[in-house]
């Protein structure tokens, strides 16, 4: 998942991406929310909340009361064919029910989708003791490049209304070449990709954290990225390091994608919201429904193919890959939200707050209700 042309964690392929634009913007609004999430710029405090937990007349999904006090906040008079509403975040009903990814290389599994940390009184506890670790892993290309060298990597916690507050521990930046000092892999136009291995000291764990990847010093080979839901359980560390793979998006492919998608770039100054959809047990999610609070071009789902997604305009809901994307973002503030079927009754997947940074990827993977969330 993390050679030739896939984007993991931004979970999609510049190809992929190109073409799912271009077919959905021909069969989405182009001015309103694509693929059927309400726009932002409602009443403050969260949209039109009205008696019951309705949101602009759409009742909430099932297992969703960890969010009742902390609503998205959309446009109610853009809100036509939803259904329901995740968090405040409205949305369209599923194709079918929900189905774990049992045949995917990552993140699989099999039996009924786990979604019981979402019920109340299974929520997981509030984060504990904040100890110190080294943060070790890779830094993967998305997509085009050859060598992930001269990418400055750089940890932050998270303030409650999604940006990103202060900035944890010392930035790094990988050499200028990774053949030293990295993994190697063969990909399509490249005699070899190496990404350079990194580490990050001074990283507090049983904290929301999140991960912004750019160009280092003199550089101009990277796009921003920021990475959410980044979350260092103390029982995940092992000897003082936790393991975590950083993204380096290639500056180029930030452009190429919307000029193929909708025969125009994204918009100076906005940005993009992308990732997956994973259970309670971190596995992906087939037939979940994503979409954001705000005003976005569209939102689009794409095809089972694991070593190169393909998109799928006419797609209503996830493939076994979970993927989704959510593009053209004003910069802001923004609630990304999934939910789907189980046994015909719609169910949360998760809520997230975010920042849409100009000229950026946002990237929210769900992994179920994190502790984060969990009020005490």
């Amino acid at each position: 998942m993390d050679h030739a042309w896939l984007i993991r964690g931004f979970g999609l392929t510049v190809g992929a991406l190109s073409l799912a634009m271009a077919g959905a913007a021909g069969c989405g609004d182009s001015t309103g929310t694509g693929g059927g999430g309400a726009a932002g710029g409602g009443p403050a405090g969260g949209g039109s909340v009205e008696g019951g937990g309705t949101v602009c007349g759409l009742a909430p999904a099932a297992n969703s009361e960890f969010c009742q006090d902390n609503l998205g906040d959309p446009d109610c008079d853009l809100v036509t064919n939803q259904q329901q509403h995740v968090c405040g975040v409205p949305l369209k009903d599923p194709p079918v029910d929900l189905e774990r990814s049992s045949n995917v290389l990552e993140y699989a599994g099999s039996g009924p989708p786990d979604v019981g940390c979402f019920e109340v009184g299974n929520y997981p506890s509030p984060p504990g003791t904040s100890e110190s670790v080294t943060v070790t892993g890779f830094a993967r290309i998305f997509s085009s490049g050859c060598d992930s060298h001269d990418l400055q990597i750089t940890f932050f916690r998270v303030q409650p209304d999604g940006q990103l507050g202060e900035a944890v521990g010392t930035a790094v930046v990988t050499p200028d070449t990774c053949e030293a000092v990295g993994e190697s892999s063969e990909v399509d136009d490249c005699d070899l990709r190496w990404e350079c291995e990194y580490s990050y000291p001074n990283v507090p764990t049983e904290t929301e954290l999140a991960v912004r990847t750019e160009n280092g010093p003199g550089s101009q080979l990277w796009a921003p990225l920021v990475q959410y839901n980044i979350y260092i359980a103390n029982s995940e560390v092992v000897g003082g390091q936790w393991s975590h793979d950083v993204r380096a998006l290639a500056e180029p492919d930030y452009g190429i994608i919307p000029q193929t998608a909708i025969g125009a770039p994204i918009a100076p100054g906005n940005g993009a919201v992308a990732g997956e959809v994973h259970d309670c047990g971190d596995v992906r999610l087939t037939n979940a429904i994503v979409d954001i609070d705000q005003p976005h071009v569209i939102t689009t789902y794409f095809t089972s193919n694991e070593d190169s997604p393909l998109p799928e305009p006419s797609a209503d809901g996830t493939s076994v890959l979970g993927l989704y994307a959510a593009l053209d973002v004003a910069p802001g503030p923004v609630v990304v939200a999934a939910g789907g079927f189980i046994d015909g009754q719609f169910v949360t997947l998760g809520q997230h707050r975010a920042w849409v940074y100009p000229d950026t990827v946002t990237s929210v993977t769900f992994k179920g209700l994190r502790p984060y969330q969990v009020s005490e």
